[in-house]
């Protein structure tokens, strides 16, 4: 994880003071918005963020001939500093994260100290074991550097920390979800490059039955290659292997994208064409786009499975989100084998909200 970042400056010191096959340290394509008033430095304005994620480092304080400690990635530090040669001497930080989610994270404390300078070491402080970080709240760690013993002969440190926060079994869907639907929103949008839109509308043009209003892509078994392969390309390959309570297992995430008129009017969404089965053109007109997704396994027939609207509207050059992300069930079925079980998929026909509502009722009722 750290060698490719820092083996080419010096034989690589790496203090892993809390890791769990990495969670969340390599997902960083996402970019909600930061409150300001604890706002990263100007200096990391080029990352990009997952759903928590540190949003400042600033050394505070020890004693110290140089220090160079800043943010690599949404939950990675990195150190570069020069101790003087007094068994005191320290670098202090304080890291600063944020969590984004509507769900809670947990400090997973498991301290691994690898290191060809075993004189410095890295202690935490200002979190407890298991603490909770709220939804949409910030919590600041306090990280020293300092000698563990009075060997004080060897005093630089370049070194990289990963702080390890995970979430409950329960909340791995909502999180997967919200991430899902940020990445969503910004390939519609064009923001994560200039043809990430034509790109995916592209490749659901021949999707779908001959002379279908509707299409779909996802990477639901017995979906065509080609459209799996785009999902990991827009997505990322980190986004859809994740391990996020820290267990060792990846959690599957399993989306389908599907285009389709669902308020009845032609003057808003998207126009796409498509050839039919006879090579005639059709045209279909005023498609919303709706992302389903889930992070069940199907080991039974009604998945858990969050969904979110966007349409144009009429005049408008930018992707509106009109059915926020919704929590609601739908079908399993088998596409690719006749054994319920094995190489399963879900029914987007059979959504429903927790509340009965189906999709094009709770994008009618938001049009109205």
């Amino acid at each position: 994880m750290i060698g490719s970042m820092l083996g080419k400056v010096m034989a690589l010191i790496t203090v892993l003071c809390l890791t769990v096959s990495g969670v969340f340290a390599a997902w960083t394509f996402l970019g909600p918005a930061l409150d300001t008033s604890n706002d990263v430095s100007s200096s990391l304005s080029g990352f990009s963020y997952g759903p928590f994620y540190i949003t400042k480092v600033e050394v505070v304080g020890g004693d110290y001939s140089s220090t160079d400690v800043k943010k690599v990635s949404d939950t990675n530090i990195s150190a570069d500093i020069s101790l003087n040669k007094n068994t005191s001497s320290t670098v202090v930080a304080d890291i600063t994260f944020y969590n984004s989610t509507d769900a809670s994270y947990y400090y997973n404390e498991e301290q691994i100290v690898s290191t060809d300078n075993d004189r410095i070491s890295c202690t935490v402080s200002g979190i407890e074991q298991k603490e909770e970080i709220p939804s949409k709240s910030y919590k600041t760690i306090t990280a020293t550097f300092g000698f563990n013993s009075n060997n004080t002969s060897k005093t630089d440190l370049l070194s990289e920390v990963h702080f390890n926060f995970v979430v409950d079994k329960d909340s791995i869907g909502i999180v997967v979800a919200q991430s899902a639907v940020t990445r969503f929103e910004d390939i519609i949008n064009s923001v994560i490059s200039a043809d990430s839109y034509s790109t995916l509308k592209n490749a659901m043009n021949n999707r779908g039955s001959n002379a279908s209003t509707v299409s779909y892509i996802g990477n639901v078994s017995g979906a065509h290659d080609d459209d799996s392969a785009l999902i990991e390309e827009l997505f990322t390959k980190e986004f859809l292997s994740m391990d996020l309570d820290g267990d060792g297992v990846s959690e599957p995430i399993t989306m389908m994208i599907k285009r389709e008129n669902l308020d009845n009017n032609i003057y808003t969404g998207d126009d796409y064409t498509y050839k039919n089965f006879w090579g005639q053109s059709r045209t279909v007109q005023g498609t919303e786009m709706t992302i389903y997704i889930t992070s069940e396994g199907f080991s039974s027939r009604t998945l858990t499975v969050y969904a979110a609207t966007y349409t144009l509207l009429e005049g408008a050059d930018k992707w509106t989100q009109v059915v926020p992300l919704t929590k609601g069930t739908a079908s399993a079925n088998n596409y690719s084998s006749g054994e319920f079980g094995t190489d399963n998929s879900f029914n987007t026909d059979t959504w429903k909200s927790e509340d009965g509502k189906t999709i094009d009722t709770l994008v009618q009722n938001a049009m109205k």
